[in-house]
């Protein structure tokens, strides 16, 4: 199983898309509702506030 990615120093865009496909990644091998999908989840969601706020990473 794939470790959960840790921002890093990329652009914002690049850390959401990174997110989104770790996202779906672990919801189709562990389920929507699994620990990892969930904690994935809410780091998208994270990162998406930071990119509706214009903040950078």
């Amino acid at each position: 199983m794939e470790q959960v990615i840790e921002p890093v120093d990329m652009d914002l865009s690049a850390l959401i898309k990174r997110k989104k496909q770790e996202m779906i990644q672990f919801g189709l091998m562990l389920g929507l509702t699994d620990p990892m999908t969930v904690r994935c989840s809410q780091q998208l969601d994270n990162l998406l506030n930071q990119l509706q706020q214009g903040k950078r990473y």
